[in-house]
């Protein structure tokens, strides 16, 4: 793992020197070293349980990520987590071949086609902690594998459909297998305006075989935005299927002549899920009540956010999904979160 991080660092050292010092390198190499883009984001926040009364710091995220072109046809995407639960973790490790206009092929450690990633993004979650939906439904965001994506545009309306094939052994691990994972979702609409998409994702490990269907619809505008998803999962091993879903808003209000927030988003989330829902009802229910300071023009980059989190559970719950995890982790919560994106 040093060793990744090291030559991480060494080639963004290499990459730097070169733009700014390179005179006589050729045309090429000059605009593969101008595409080069480097972007991070921090997560860090500050939790009290209301139940318990025990407080905790926590640097959530702490990525460091490059990407850009080599030449006309091709392009890469390389991130790593400092701060993975108290371990360092390459995230994103791929690249991309653009076949047309409208395809490419996608070859590396990515995310699976399935979860949103304005749901699980850091830097882009309306909340300081993930909806139920992605948070314990799928095994983990990431895969190694390979994704199409062929996308094209009928009208104002784009159209996209992404397919893939993963080893099953979610991020960092190059394991042989004989029932691949696999994943395929079509999306409708852009991140601008009305947005929908249908999913499936069936992911076969060595001690974990689930297969997963989702659905999702979204509108977003400068001022507004709203969203709204449900999944469902069926897991082979258990034999147990959960439900889940959550709607959620916001609306914001942008400042002028202000020195330190460009505006002020409140925000609110129902997010609910439990098992055999259809014939028992849902297991526990979260109201997420935010706002959010922008620091940066767009609302969602890097804020200073403070959200309170009510939960209902069932009587007597006994939820699998809440075991080995923190202790606190349904109790009623008050969240203040700095996130930087940069």
């Amino acid at each position: 793992m040093k060793i990744i991080i090291r030559t991480f660092f060494l080639l963004t050292a290499i990459f730097t020197s070169s733009v700014m010092y390179s005179q006589t390198s050729d045309t090429a190499t000059r605009t593969l070293f101008r595409s080069l883009r480097f972007d991070g984001v921090i997560k860090t926040k500050a939790e009290t349980s209301l139940e318990a009364g025990a407080v905790r710091f926590n640097v959530r995220n702490s990525r460091l990520g490059l990407k850009g072109e080599v030449g006309k046809y091709l392009s890469y995407r390389v991130q790593i987590e400092l701060s993975n639960e108290g371990t360092l973790a390459p995230l994103d490790l791929y690249g991309t071949l653009k076949l047309a206009k409208s395809l490419s092929f996608v070859f590396g450690q990515l995310h699976v086609p399935f979860e949103n990633g304005y749901i699980i993004t850091p830097a882009e979650m309306m909340f300081a902690n993930r909806a139920f939906v992605g948070k314990y439904f799928t095994p983990g965001s990431r895969d190694i594998g390979a994704v199409v994506n062929y996308r094209l545009i009928e009208g104002k309306m784009p159209v996209e459909l992404q397919s893939g094939i993963f080893n099953g052994g979610r991020i960092n691990n190059p394991q042989w297998t004989r029932n691949p994972s696999y994943a395929a979702r079509l999306i409708l609409g852009a991140l601008d305006g009305f947005r929908s998409s249908l999913k499936v994702y069936r992911y076969s490990g060595e001690q974990l075989d689930v297969f997963l269907t989702g659905a999702d619809l979204r509108y977003s505008a400068r001022h507004l935005r709203l969203e709204a998803e449900a999944m469902h999962r069926n897991s082979e091993t258990t034999g147990l299927n959960l439900l889940g879903a959550y709607l959620q808003g916001a609306y914001s209000f942008y400042f002028s002549g202000v020195s330190m927030f460009n505006c002020l988003t409140p925000a609110l989330r129902w997010d609910a899920m439990g098992y055999n829902a259809l014939s028992r009802g849902l297991d526990v229910n979260r109201l997420t009540a935010g706002l959010n300071f922008g620091l940066t023009f767009i609302p969602y980059d890097s804020v200073l956010r403070i959200d309170y989190e009510q939960y209902f559970l069932r009587r007597g719950l006994q939820f699998p999904d809440f075991d080995n995890r923190d202790p606190h982790v349904a109790d009623n919560k008050l969240t203040v979160e700095l996130v930087i994106r940069f």
